[in-house]
């Protein structure tokens, strides 16, 4: 669907909800007019207005009757003007009709009121009520054309109220002049008595680097923390590969399963250290960025940092074709990481607790089927459907509680 259609139907909706809201008083007040008044008395309004008025006459009656309509009307729809609809792909122009438009569908049931009362005082003549259903309309779009103006100059609302005038003569010349005015008042310009000032340029969204930058500002030296068990454990995959007499597969084996566990250990304590750090606010997630970029910008952020704990293949005294089996186990772990953040966040465990059982996992795995490494390449897009899920379900206002130990805390009742 395009713009244009979009802002019809955005509009064709505000009008008819503003229409039923409206129907049941009108409906109030014509069964209580008929009671009262009487049917004879409304007709002989109608006549006078319709039929036996001269032009000066019907048109003032006629365009005061329709101001009072649209003035109940156009308020409701001209309430979010201000706000996002000056952010929309359209001129001002295009907003203009479709503004008319749902003030006519709003005021459609006291339309049709007016539009009974005319036919039932014009019946015979099919031509004579046409023009005045015709000339209901046009004065209808031109009282709602001068009460969305608003406060604005008075010669702004001259041409459309001289449209709204002409509209009740019920001769076909005058009405295509009302209709005519009428068009080109809402082409005219909206701005066109003012000054224009110059604008300044909109800033665009801030780059890829920006939002790296701002998650290592974020976690800190922390980062470098994490590479700590990371070695551990390659270190003792070191040790066990250089004091035992293994075979070429069984080495190769254990030394994926070492890398691959060194790779959710950095990831996962990464990952808990920046959920922690820089969880998901509300002022990165009002953004124009959809939730799969941020995704992708924290799962980016792990897999980059995750790399120098790949280097551990030279550490084991592995050659550097074997990096290829690497590739999914970074991404996998990457990408659930980012996940991870957006559920585990507030459980006792965190982050780490969730990346580091399923990185166990993992890493037996691969250890017993060196394999699953494209498996986990090929299932990585599975993760990132399950992250952006994850990311679009969060809360960010949603409170989480922060788990502490009890020593040291003056008000916990279990040390004391």
């Amino acid at each position: 669907m395009n713009a244009g259609a979009a802002f019809l139907l955005f509009h064709l909706r505000v009008g008819t909800r503003l229409a039923l809201r409206i129907l049941a008083p009108v409906l109030a007040a014509i069964l209580f007019l008929f009671y009262i008044l009487r049917p004879e008395f409304m007709l002989a309004l109608a006549r006078a207005l319709f039929i036996e008025g001269s032009l000066a006459e019907s048109g003032v009656a006629g365009t005061l009757l329709l101001l009072g309509i649209a003035r109940a009307v156009t308020p409701r729809i001209s309430a979010g003007r201000a706000g996002w609809a000056r952010s929309l792909p359209a001129k001002g122009r295009v907003l203009r009709a479709l503004e008319i438009l749902s003030s006519i569908v709003g005021a459609a049931p006291l339309l049709a009121v007016l539009g009974v009362l005319a036919w039932a005082v014009a019946r015979p003549d099919r031509v004579r009520v046409a023009l005045l259903l015709a000339g209901l309309l046009v004065g209808a779009a031109a009282a709602s054309f001068i009460s969305l103006q608003g406060p604005a100059a008075l010669k702004r609302k001259l041409l459309p109220a001289v449209a709204c005038f002409l509209s009740f003569s019920g001769n076909g010349i005058l009405l295509v002049a009302a209709a005519a005015i009428l068009v080109f008042a809402v082409a005219a310009p909206g701005d066109a008595g003012r000054a224009r000032t110059r604008r300044r340029p909109r800033r665009s969204l801030p780059p890829a680097s920006f939002f790296y930058w701002l998650s290592l500002r974020a976690v800190g030296a922390r980062i470098v923390l994490a590479y700590v068990p990371a070695a551990i454990v390659l270190g003792a995959g070191w040790l066990f590969l250089e004091n035992n007499d293994l075979a070429a597969n069984t080495a190769f084996s254990l030394s994926l399963f070492g890398l691959a566990l060194g790779l959710a250990v950095f990831i996962g304590l990464a990952a808990d250290a920046l959920a922690a750090r820089r969880p998901a606010w509300p002022w990165l997630r009002s953004l124009p960025l959809s939730a799969a970029a941020r995704i992708g910008s924290d799962a980016l952020f792990l897999g980059l940092h995750a790399l120098p704990v790949a280097s551990g293949l030279a550490l084991l005294g592995r050659p550097a074709w074997e990096a290829a089996f690497l590739a999914g186990p970074i991404a996998w772990f990457a990408l659930r990481a980012a996940g991870a953040m957006r559920e585990a966040a507030g459980q006792p465990f965190g982050v780490l607790g969730k990346v580091l059982v399923e990185g166990t996992i993992v890493s037996l795995s691969l250890a017993v089927l060196p394999w699953l490494s494209w498996v986990l390449v090929a299932v990585a897009p599975v993760a990132f459907v399950l992250a952006r899920n994850a990311e679009r379900r969060l809360k960010p206002s949603l409170w989480a509680a922060r788990h502490h130990l009890n020593t040291g805390d003056p008000l916990s009742w279990s040390v004391s």
